[in-house]
């Protein structure tokens, strides 16, 4: 019993350093925020494929990202945002990780770029 005690211990002290992220402070009017509208998604297991997808990608600059079934909200800062050719990435990134579509309405009619 103590063993499994001291076990979980060492393992929450070493995951708290682990999981300690470095935020970076942005001001808002330095921001552009999009929506990707992701043909495909239906569930909690898809947004963690989206997500996946785009934290692959050493290209996008990411400032923030959110989520859901089917609408990908993601943050960019403005001076690294060039909109035909991120919205580019974007589409490249996610479709080539997952087996959705991305399109730039909410109707499924315009794609970024031919991927």
């Amino acid at each position: 019993m103590k063993f499994f005690i001291i076990l979980s211990l060492v393992f929450i002290v070493s995951c708290q350093g682990k999981s300690s992220e470095k935020k970076v402070s942005i001001n808002l009017q330095d921001v552009v925020s999009k929506k990707y509208y992701v043909k495909g998604m239906t569930c909690g297991g898809c947004i963690f494929g989206v997500k996946t997808a785009l934290n692959k990608s050493d290209e996008l600059k990411i400032v923030d990202k959110k989520i859901e079934v089917g609408i990908a909200t993601i943050q960019f800062n403005k001076k690294f945002y060039q909109s035909s050719d991120i919205d580019c990435k974007v589409t490249k990134s996610i479709e080539s990780v997952t087996e959705f579509k991305v399109f730039l309405d909410i109707a499924h009619t315009k794609k970024a770029c031919q991927s």
